[in-house]
């Protein structure tokens, strides 16, 4: 009796004891993230492992990019993202204030006006470059060849041709002529020299191209559509509109973009050194340290060369009363660019698909009056590691869930029970998972195809993101957790989660940590 009166004083003891205290309010509140963070892996030493692999892409992609090795990944996505509908509604044009007039001599215009003859007919681009003049138009951005052909270079006296350039530049007119193809023994320099002295301007012709598509475009280079737009709105407002970066605002030179090369073609007697120099930036010294290609150029705006805002802007060049000039209806502007798009080797890829070379001088003088920038790249870099670890967590969860789901169904079949491979739930257990295996290598091209959608968005916000190093670590980050779904590291109670890291994947710990500070310091350096 003595002995259970004792147990029974142990249960009345043992069920007087106060409750546990109640957790706090964010605890509490916090629960449900806490349980999903937990089935996705987002705690202790799963987090630590996703943090590392995503600096050590991010790190990666940002030390490629200062090296100019991903600029493919530019022109690759830009292909992408032009061969998808626009994101947004393009009912009114960003650019219009901006937008210039063209004149182009297209194949009918080189058939019928010019006679399929080449270098143009002379006396043909004196009517036309008059008949534009007459339209009211302050500058003219000439994207024609009009040197002297080895026909003329022999005449004595001057060109007609000379003499209605040089009369519009006295009239006030501000003409903008490309830089002509390289002569033989440097032919052409007295020409430019000549054009330069009677208040003509030149430019050059280049487009930068990269992979195969036109994805950016000068900013501080004397190229034809920086001039153009320079002549037209002023250095001031371009520089507004396309800022130069904080690294080379102080080493930016006084000389103007428009004057560049007439100043550069009293400097040299080579036309090959001229073109060289004609396209470099306008900046002190090589700036090497500083002037990155991103540095001096910007995103080139795909509303900017629209074919629905551009088309408009378009007219073509027609024999009226036996000379060649343009239609009265045709569009007035303040700015026009006349050239040439019947040469099918003068056409571009661009993000809103294949453009003539005219087209995309004009387009740029567009872009550089909407603006555009690129994001901050160490921004690009912090985002880079939040999206990866993440992306990790997802693809680890989703990896675990499908290897917890095969090694269950796989010990239900080890008792050799035949019947039970016929029954309905154990079929659709087994292509659920094989269902569930399908969605985990699906989820990357989803993201990776819903990447390129928002990055288009952006770019016609005037930010351009490249996804291309997104898409590529997202489905390495993926391959190297498909160990996850089979050898799953069970955690050691006791150990620090850099012990457990350390433990259970030595190669992160020893070789990727290392790898991603290096190439971090790289990339800054």
């Amino acid at each position: 009796m003595i002995i259970k009166a004792s147990h029974a004083r142990e249960r009345t003891v043992e069920t007087s004891q106060p409750d546990q205290p109640r957790p706090p309010l964010w605890r509490r509140l916090l629960w449900p993230a806490v349980q999903l963070g937990s089935a996705f892996k987002l705690t202790g030493t799963h987090l630590l492992h996703h943090v590392i692999g995503a600096s050590l892409i991010a790190a990666l992609m940002l030390a490629l990019e200062g090296f100019h090795v991903l600029e493919w990944l530019d022109a690759a996505m830009l292909r992408a993202s032009a061969a998808q509908e626009q994101l947004l509604d393009r009912g009114k044009d960003p650019g219009a204030a901006y937008r210039p007039g063209i004149i182009e001599i297209d194949q009918p215009a080189f058939e019928q006006v010019f006679d399929e003859r080449e270098p143009l007919e002379r006396s043909r681009l004196e009517q036309l470059i008059a008949s534009a003049a007459a339209r009211g138009s302050k500058v003219l951005a000439i994207d024609l060849d009009l040197a002297p052909a080895v026909y003329e270079q022999h005449k004595a006296g001057e060109r007609p041709l000379d003499g209605v350039l040089d009369r519009l530049a006295a009239d006030g007119r501000q003409l903008v002529l490309i830089l002509p193809e390289q002569s033989d023994r440097n032919a052409n320099l007295p020409w430019i020299r000549a054009r330069c002295a009677a208040g003509i301007h030149f430019a050059s012709p280049r487009i930068r191209e990269r992979m195969g598509a036109v994805t950016r475009i000068e900013l501080k280079s004397p190229v034809l559509a920086a001039v153009a737009f320079e002549l037209a709105h002023g250095a001031d407002e371009q520089e507004q509109k396309q800022p130069m970066p904080a690294a080379l605002s102080e080493q930016k030179e006084v000389v103007a973009l428009a004057s560049r090369v007439c100043q550069l073609a009293r400097r040299t007697d080579s036309e090959k050194v001229l073109a060289r120099w004609a396209f470099e930036p306008v900046i002190r010294g090589d700036a090497k340290a500083a002037a990155e290609q991103n540095a001096v150029t910007a995103p080139f705006h795909p509303a900017a060369v629209a074919p629905q805002f551009l088309n408009p802007t378009r007219t073509r060049v027609k024999l009226i009363d036996g000379q060649a000039g343009v239609d009265a209806v045709a569009p007035r502007k303040d700015v026009v660019y006349i050239g040439s798009t019947y040469d099918v080797r003068d056409r571009y890829t661009t993000a809103e698909g294949e453009q003539a070379g005219l087209h995309l001088h004009a387009a740029a003088h567009t872009s550089l009056g909407i603006g555009t920038a690129d994001v901050n790249k160490y921004a690009v870099f912090v985002a880079d590691i939040v999206i990866g670890v993440l992306l990790g967590c997802l693809f680890g969860g989703l990896w675990t869930l499908y290897g917890r789901a095969e090694l269950a169904i796989d010990r239900r079949m080890e008792d050799h029970d035949v019947s039970r491979l016929h029954r309905m739930g154990t079929l659709a257990e087994f292509y659920g998972i094989r269902l569930m295996l399908a969605l985990v290598w699906a989820s990357p091209f989803a993201i990776g195809a819903l990447a390129i959608y928002l990055s288009r968005g952006l770019l016609e916000q005037g930010w351009w993101v490249n996804p291309g190093p997104l898409i590529a670590g997202m489905f390495l980050h993926a391959m190297s957790l498909r160990d996850e779904a089979h050898h799953p590291h069970e955690e050691v109670p006791g150990l620090s989660v850099w012990a457990q890291l350390r433990r259970t994947h030595p190669g992160i710990v020893l070789v990727q940590a290392p790898l991603a500070v290096l190439l971090l310091i790289i990339a800054v350096i």
